[in-house]
């Protein structure tokens, strides 16, 4: 069998790039080793409405959950600061459903997808990657193909077998409960509560689905309990969430910030495979669509130049660098503030940005509010 470009992996980095290659013309086989594309479920599932309309996904109410217009911010003694929108600024969605339509868009674009498929090694000649090796139901094949992309999470196997550099050495904990039965105080606005003996080193966060549904998780780092431990205090601790527990995820997630490179001759890593989560929020949805778009560009001009030599391919390097690299390390520097913030400072912090009127301000630009407190 033979391909020019083979995506391993269908979350959402790996079903742009493959939908955007498909669009553009490049003969492209999308895997995934998963029976089903969206499950299991590892996400908090909130995404931002600028970043879906701009990368132009065609929205469904199927994956959209519920809309949402701002956030409360609680300190650790429970002052609150609200930023709130006039206009819906946010999604809550049902992930398994998103990926899947992400996979059904990629294959009516075009690209060729196969489930329950796993990669098990590279196929190299003369120092470059000139094929994959898959396994399907027990049976393994070779595919060749001039590029494999790896959108196989963190710590790719595909980067490994590369030979780059996809250690993490720095990982947030989480846990996160789907709980029925949550009485917020506003169902249409996010909520994140801090505070060393909440979420240790992280925080937790409250995301409203609609019909007193949300999802309820934590995230912690370096503590001496597991995020699930802390997750059933957090929740215990609030009667507005005594609810029936409807699903459970927990996973790691990478706050290290981004890879030093994120190609190799033949290869290129896209999403959590180059640690292209933002390593404040944890969330990634948005960076792997939009990084999934500009290596399936890349990979079109290497096409047409049949050359995937990773001279040819630090450009996408150096273009998702420019798109969201300045985002990421603004946001390590502010992870490493907060950090250090003690519960009074955090508290006190909290008392001063009651006297502002935040008005249809985007979560990113806490993160520049963030940057400019003076130190604890």
């Amino acid at each position: 069998m033979e391909h020019d470009v083979v995506v391993v992996g269908a979350g959402p980095a790996g079903c742009m790039t493959a939908r955007r290659l498909a669009e553009l013309g490049v003969d492209v086989l999308l895997i995934e080793k998963r029976p089903e594309i969206g499950v299991p479920l590892r996400c908090g599932e909130a995404t931002s409405v600028r970043g879906i309309r701009e990368l132009g996904i065609e929205l469904n109410k199927k994956f959209i959950a519920n809309e949402t217009r701002g956030v409360y911010i609680y300190s650790p003694n429970g002052t609150k600061v609200e930023m709130l929108s006039e206009t819906p600024n946010g999604y809550v969605l049902e992930r398994r459903i998103f990926d899947k339509f992400l996979g059904i868009y990629a294959a009516k674009a075009g690209a060729e997808v196969r489930v329950q498929t796993q990669a098990v090694g590279l196929l190299k000649s003369n120092g470059s990657v000139g094929g994959i090796k898959l396994r399907h139901l027990g049976e393994e094949y070779e595919v060749e193909c001039r590029c494999v992309v790896g959108a196989d999470g963190i710590e790719s196997k595909v980067g490994r077998w590369a030979g780059l550099d996809v250690q993490t050495s720095e990982m947030v904990s989480n846990a996160q409960f789907e709980i029925a039965g949550a009485f917020l105080e506003n169902q249409k606005v996010l909520e994140f509560h801090f505070g060393s003996r909440i979420a240790p080193r992280g925080y937790a966060w409250v995301f409203p689905k609609g019909n007193d549904v949300a999802n309820v998780g934590l995230g912690v780092r370096d503590s001496s309990a597991s995020a699930l431990e802390y997750l059933k205090r957090f929740v215990s601790s609030r009667k507005n969430l005594q609810g029936n527990v409807i699903g459970i995820v927990a996973g790691a997630v990478p706050v290290q910030g981004p890879v030093e490179k994120s190609v190799e001759n033949g290869v290129l890593l896209v999403g959590d495979a180059a640690r292209q989560v933002d390593p404040l929020t944890g969330g990634g949805i948005y960076n792997a669509m939009r990084c999934g778009t500009i290596a399936a560009e890349v990979l079109r001009e290497a096409a047409q130049k049949n050359d995937f030599s990773e001279k040819t391919l630090l450009e996408y390097d150096r273009r998702w660098r420019a798109a969201i690299g300045k985002v990421l390390l603004t946001s390590l520097k502010i992870k490493g503030i907060l950090e250090k913030m003690s519960d009074e400072y955090l508290d006190a912090v909290a008392r001063a940005m009651q006297a502002y009127k935040f008005k249809n301000i985007d979560i990113k630009d806490v993160g520049t509010i963030i940057s400019r407190l003076p130190p604890d």
